[in-house]
């Protein structure tokens, strides 16, 4: 008999038509492989010839002959809860993350230009479903080094106390500002960085990608008033304390689908904190009127300085969990940097590149401005991938789109985000020429 091995290489090299298997032939038992084109497959399925898990290991491995057969037949294969998790698990195992892990494993995360170390600790019990992951931003920023390590060790030891009690365990760690100029937090390098960050401890220490939460106060609030909105898709709630918003690099609006907390104090008027905030708790208001959404609130206590109470923080947004795909999306973009929001990618992204899009059954209604081309990843739990799906550009012109799901496609997206919940079967590519 045929080893599953075997199988999968007759079908990668284009000899399975060849050989009849999957057609009516007579059967005979071959007694050796040379007999092999008698072989009568017709009542197997692929599903069941194949070792799927082994496939998948081959998809994300080293071995590029191995990996480029697995893609030709993942992009024949259903997907399914199984072959989620089947997935998933391969992709964790990958030898691809050999970095990744050495960084873990010295408390540092780097992208190409730059490196940030932190300290960590877990807080409390695993929950069943992973444990949850706090970022916490340190003050400072244009200080000396000593300055901004006093703040980032104290952000560790003191800052936000412990609330394992809101959620169950939880990984707490402060992550260090990658240099000691004024925007360290929230220059437009920083969301790689943070992606990084969170990637790790997702691959190597069972963090549940829905309970991932960042916040800091003074130099960390700022970088929470550009990191939140810049990738609020990695996030189920998100503080800013003693801060305000960065104009250019703070776009709210794309703050519609995760919790977004702020605070400042009355008389805290350096750099005109307090009235920029205001002015942001404003736009809220008005993108809530305009899109619906935006969970949150903004606090300004009266008396009050740069010194907020804000400490107790995390008992309230450890109770969120974040929705990975929301059935409404508004994204502004402030860079060419991040190319994915949500179930939303844009092939060219560009500074105020600007994208709102609506999803009723299988109907997508799609506004848009300096964008030519967007990718638009499906999810069975969304959408009926049986049936085409329509998308509405600009009020104009309707393309409709049958899509066929594949665990290849799944697999390309779990590459693309280390994240099982953001990626999807199916992707589509939606010109948004006139």
């Amino acid at each position: 008999m045929l080893n599953s091995f075997m199988i999968r290489l007759l079908i990668a090299t284009g000899t399975c038509a060849a050989l009849g298997i999957g057609t009516h032939v007579s059967g005979q038992t071959p007694s050796r492989l040379g007999t092999v084109r008698h072989l009568s497959l017709t009542s197997i399925k692929i599903e069941d010839r194949l070792d799927l898990a082994a496939l998948l290991s081959d998809r994300f491995g080293e071995d590029t002959d191995k990996r480029t057969a697995a893609m030709k037949l993942l992009a024949g294969r259903p997907v399914d809860s199984r072959a989620r998790d089947l997935a998933w698990t391969a992709y964790k195992a990958s030898a691809s993350h050999a970095a990744l892990r050495a960084d873990w494993e010295k408390k540092t995360v780097s992208t190409s230009d730059r490196t940030s170390p932190y300290l960590w600790r877990h807080v409390g019990t695993k929950p069943a479903g992973g444990w949850g992951l706090v970022i916490a931003m340190h003050g400072g920023g244009g200080a000396p080094k000593q300055v901004n390590d006093s703040e980032w060790n104290y952000m560790f030891s003191t800052y936000y106390r412990e609330h394992p009690e809101a959620s169950g365990g939880y990984v707490y760690l402060a992550l260090r500002a990658p240099n000691d100029t004024w925007n360290g937090f929230y220059d437009d390098s920083i969301c790689p960085l943070v992606e990084n960050l969170i990637k790790q401890f997702v691959l190597f220490d069972d963090v549940n990608p829905d309970k991932v939460y960042t916040l800091g106060a003074s130099h960390g609030g700022y970088g929470a008033f550009v990191i939140g909105p810049k990738i609020p898709y990695r996030f189920a709630a998100i503080h800013a304390a003693a801060s305000a918003p960065t104009p250019g690099e703070t776009m709210g609006e794309n703050l519609r689908d995760t919790r977004f907390t702020f605070i400042v104090g009355e008389k805290d008027t350096a750099y005109g904190r307090a009235d920029r905030c205001h002015e942001f708790e404003a736009l809220v208001e008005k993108w809530r009127q305009q899109y619906g959404g935006y969970p949150g609130k903004f606090v300004c206590p009266v008396g009050v300085g740069h010194l907020v109470p804000d400490h107790d923080e995390l008992a309230e947004m450890l109770k969120s969990t974040r929705d990975p795909q929301p059935d409404m999306v508004v994204w502004t973009q402030s860079d060419n940097v991040l190319k994915r929001f949500y179930w939303l990618e844009a092939i060219a992204p560009v500074n105020q590149g600007h994208i709102e899009a609506k999803i009723v059954g299988n109907v997508v209604t799609v506004k848009a401005m300096k964008q030519e081309r967007i990718a638009m990843w499906l999810d069975e739990k969304r959408f009926d991938l049986k049936k085409p799906i329509t998308v509405e550009v600009n009020g104009g012109k309707k393309q409709v789109f049958k899509v066929k799901p594949s665990l290849e496609t799944y697999c390309q997206g779990l590459e693309a985000t280390a994240d099982p919940r953001l990626t999807a079967p199916a992707r589509i590519e939606v010109s948004l020429a006139p």
